[in-house]
């Protein structure tokens, strides 16, 4: 019985595998989902949070338990650059050292 349980199981983890393998699911409005085989960060800076057919993007899936703090920001810039309809990158200001900006 358990070995049967493992075959099952390693089966449906190499399916969800090969479903999202190198693409970017985004939930679109009315439930649908939209792929693409862009990151979502090049994504939303490219194209803003619509599709190629004018559909407007409401969410990207993304874990939050479990999830590494470093992770867990980068998943709410998306969620904001969603809400926002673009995500926009702040403008990078340089270090000083010994009292001069870096250039």
């Amino acid at each position: 019985m358990k070995k049967n349980f493992d075959i099952r199981l390693a089966a449906l983890r190499e399916y969800l595998k090969s479903l999202s393998a190198d693409e970017t699911t985004f939930v679109v409005e009315g439930g649908g989902e939209y792929h693409t085989k862009e990151d979502p960060f090049n994504y939303l800076m490219q194209h803003g949070a619509f599709t190629h057919d004018g559909k407007c993007i409401v969410l990207y899936p993304h874990p939050v338990e479990g999830v590494d703090p470093l992770s867990l920001s980068l998943y709410q810039m998306l969620d904001e650059a969603i809400g926002r309809g673009r995500l926009e990158l702040p403008t990078l200001e340089s270090d000083e050292i010994g009292g001069k900006a870096l250039e």
